[in-house]
């Protein structure tokens, strides 16, 4: 379970409301300094800096082998940035102002790698100190780099590890070293996205062989606005919104002068948003971007906002220092934070009008409250602390320390967290009257539960783990995609971004029932595989479907002259579960679409034609569009408000065909196959599936009841609707 927090810790830093700015810099001998940028379109001379006091962190430890400290030996520090700095003769090493935040640490000779240790927590002026680096004799990682669209080498793309930074050459190989452990890579090219992945080493044959995909850079031009007035220095960033790498984020850009930004970002289905330099969060819109797309001209508007207040009271008594969240009910995320007063009262300023969803945080206590509609009349929020349920439980073997959480059937319930006294034991209060999800995490191990408040609740630690091999259906291994491990006890869904060496990697999870699938850039998902882990560990064998490239060149039927412009689209998998990748035609109407699924459905669009669509499997395509000028364009997304859910009642009882990724009845623990037995406590047997699909959906931001049955049990869970995207 620890890889899993290493991976997503690794490639993001998430602040308050917003997102850091960040940049690599692959220079393969970096010293620890301070370094300062100005913003995108700013002219104005450099202002001159005085002196500042640091305010970073410290960290020191030495590096040996055999026993004995190392000198001259390379220390790579991984943050934001990358920092590199040398031994002393004693062996000893120092970075000093560290930025907060976790870090890795790794060290290396020309024979020999240490491997890599973190996640460390940097705290402003903190140290962290004799941190020891072990070097072992090291082994040789060779790889390819790829474009994804070509499929052809890409020469001089920079490759970093702890241990090295190199180019590939002309044939877009490269050759580094690193420990028999797991480490990571950095690789960057002009034109295309950027990478920084996880590497395990473990089971790969000497360092084993990597093909590694870079993905041309798509980008997303536009102003952020507020009262038609232009933005400057606002933070924007872009959020993907489908696929197995859903969440993922770009880096931030800032806006200029005139509130423009220009963004680079992978292709796909994006949620753009900002924050202004004054604090308000800005919901932009849902655009979708093909490889290598320039979208130009999006506005992300501020639009109309006002202050927004209410009371939190707890037995009729005022709440003090309670923490509140404001969650957007349509898409989940969090735009203002407050705290209350001594009269309980609490403050929202320049909040957009829309509905939110409030959580409230008071030291044990949480409580999920609205919708609430904010129109900015000055109606007051009146939240009501409830005293809700405890759950007392305890880990074995029993350890101090030990990480343990709860979460909700509802996406705007709190992740609570909370570690093991000295005899292994844990306690939560506030707790709603649901079924609800536990984890465990510790040195002994991982351990995941479902349970009720009242439950007295005992987690088993262990240490389990899957040996994943991962081919193409001509028996070749698949270097380079995202796993995707669905627990099918707790429900509970996990990415792990991997690089995996001769197609073979190593997944750490709690030992239960998993569902283990593979995803590829732009070749699809492979059919799901349900796997028992244990502490003796398991092997999966996951299989993508054999890819096409397909290229082709789209026309007007009317006049035979090439279309610019149209979208060529390849859609695969099932519906809510699927991957989707496009291009635009040149100036030819010529089209080159990376290789996707021979099952794949490939759909031709333009706006003012009749779109047209065939299998990917009959290869090439000139396809001659039909022009529909009176036809208006139709809506770019398919959206609803619901929970995610595809049901089929063809046989008759009503069940869940289908659970849309990413959505609040996957988050709940909902599978593929539950019988729906009620709605809100109304039984559905003999009713309408269309009405009973209506009772299930309803307004973003409201919840609803629904009752289960699995096999020999039934339970009932509370899931909160949102705005979702098809």
């Amino acid at each position: 379970m620890q890889r899993w927090l290493i991976i997503l810790a690794g490639l993001v830093l998430v602040l308050a409301l917003g997102w850091a700015s960040c940049a690599t810099d692959t220079d393969p001998v970096l010293s620890p300094a301070s370094a300062s940028g100005r913003g995108e379109g700013d002219d104005a001379p450099a202002p001159t800096l005085a002196p500042l006091k640091l305010m970073g962190g410290r960290i020191s430890g030495f590096v040996m082998r055999d026993g004995q400290p190392v000198s001259r030996a390379r220390v790579s520090l991984k943050a934001a940035g990358l920092l590199v700095t040398l031994t002393l003769d004693d062996g000893r090493f120092l970075f000093e102002d560290v930025p907060s935040g976790q870090v890795y640490l790794a060290a290396s000779t020309a024979d020999a790698a240490s491997e890599v240790v973190g996640p460390l927590q940097v705290v402003p002026e903190g140290k962290i100190e004799a941190v020891q680096l072990t070097l072992t004799p090291s082994v040789k990682i060779e790889g390819r780099v790829i474009g994804l669209l070509t499929q052809q080498p890409v020469a001089g793309a920079t490759v970093v590890s702890p241990t090295q930074a190199g180019r590939t050459d002309a044939a877009g190989k490269f050759t580094l070293t690193g420990a028999r452990t797991q480490t990571w890579l950095e690789v960057s090219a002009p034109g295309f996205v950027s990478r920084t992945e996880w590497v395990s080493l473990e089971l790969a044959a000497a360092g084993g062989k990597l093909e590694l995909v870079l993905s041309p850079t798509s980008r997303v031009e536009g102003t952020v606005v507020e009262s038609g007035a232009p933005v400057a220095a606002a933070t924007v960033w872009a959020e993907l919104g489908e696929g197995a790498r859903r969440g993922e984020r770009s880096l931030n850009v800032f806006t200029d002068r005139q509130g423009r930004f220009s963004l680079e970002c992978a292709a796909g289905t994006l949620q753009l948003a900002a924050v202004t330099p004054s604090g308000i969060r800005v919901k932009g819109p849902l655009v979708r971007v093909s490889v290598g797309e320039t979208r130009t001209g999006i506005v992300l508007d501020a639009g109309e906002v006002s202050s927004a207040s209410g009371v939190v009271t707890r037995a009729g008594l005022p709440v003090v220092g309670a923490q509140i969240s404001a969650i957007d009910a349509s898409t989940e995320e969090v735009s203002a934070l407050a705290t209350t007063r001594l009269d309980g009262a609490f403050r929202f300023d320049g909040l957009g009008l829309g509905k939110y969803v409030l959580q409230v945080r008071a030291g044990a206590l949480t409580t999920s409250a609205g919708p609430f509609e904010h129109q900015g009349d000055g109606r007051s929020w009146v939240v009501t602390l409830q005293e809700g349920g405890s759950l007392v439980g305890r880990v074995e073997p029993a350890s101090a320390g030990v990480a343990v959480r709860w979460r909700s059937g509802s996406w705007s319930g709190p992740v609570a967290q909370t570690v093991t006294d000295a005899s292994g034991h844990f306690h939560f209060e506030g707790l709603p009257q649901e079924l609800l999800s536990l984890d465990a995490e510790g040195p002994a191990g991982a351990a995941t539960a479902r349970a009720k408040a009242g439950d007295d609740v005992v987690l088993v630690l262990k240490k389990g783990f899957v040996t994943v091999h991962l081919v193409d259906d001509t028996n070749q291994p698949v270097t380079d995609g995202v796993l995707v491990a669905r627990s099918l006890d707790t429900g509970t869904t996990r990415r792990q971004l991997v690089l995996a060496p001769d197609g073979v990697t190593r997944v750490d999870l709690p030992t239960g029932r998993w569902e283990l699938s593979l995803e590829a850039a732009g070749r699809g998902r492979s059919a799901s595989v349900s796997v028992g882990v244990t502490e003796q560990g398991a092997d999966v064998r996951l299989v993508l479907e054999a890819a096409i490239a397909l290229s082709g060149r789209v026309t007007d039927k009317a006049s035979s002259l090439p279309i610019t412009g149209a979208r060529v689209e390849a859609i695969s998998g099932e519906i809510g579960r699927g991957s989707k990748v496009s291009v635009l035609t040149d100036a030819r109407g010529e089209f080159l679409l990376p290789p996707v699924p021979r099952s794949a459905t490939v759909v031709v669009t333009r706006e003012g034609f009749a779109p047209q669509w065939r299998p990917a499997a009959q290869g090439r395509w000139d396809v001659a569009l039909v022009g529909a000028p009176r036809h208006p364009a139709g809506p770019e997304f398919s959206q609803f408000e619901g929970v995610g859910m595809t049901l089929d009642g063809r046989t008759g009882p009503i069940i869940v065909a289908l659970v849309s990724e990413g959505s609040p009845a996957e988050r709940a623990g909902v599978q593929a196959g539950d019988q729906i037995l009620s709605v809100d406590g109304v039984p559905v047997a003999g009713q309408n599936i269309n009405a009973v699909v209506a009772r299930i959906r309803g307004p973003s931001g409201s919840a609803v009841v629904v009752g289960f049955q699995r096999g020999a049990q039934s339970f009932e869970l509370t899931i909160r609707r949102r705005l979702l995207t098809l």
